[in-house]
């Protein structure tokens, strides 16, 4: 099996792939952990199919969304519409004006 680019360096296959999955399914993988490692594994799947006959499996996602933060650039191009959100320090609220996190 073919090593990736690196630690948070994504093909455009690979940043395409967590965007598509997100659109079919609603889970949401990151690009530097789980989303690498579904694609490698189902494109091991896809290109040695008798290697993974008859076998269960189970692939946990074990979360990591923030990494996608630093992949808005890379990643708007292929969304469109997606952009990164500009949140103030201060947000007003209903009992006054606080931090928001």
């Amino acid at each position: 099996m073919s090593k990736g680019l690196g630690y948070a360096i994504n093909t455009s296959e690979e940043l395409n792939f967590v965007k598509d999955i997100a659109a079919a399914t609603g889970v949401v993988l990151d690009p530097v952990y789980s989303g690498k490692a579904a694609y490698r594994m189902l494109n091991d799947m896809a290109q040695n199919p008798k290697k993974w006959e008859g076998r269960k499996v189970l692939f946990v996602h074990t979360g990591g969304l923030l990494g996608l933060f630093d992949k808005v650039d890379q990643m708007a191009p292929l969304l469109k519409n997606w952009s990164r959100m500009d949140v103030h320090e201060s947000v007003p609220r209903k009992d006054g004006t606080g931090k928001m996190f």
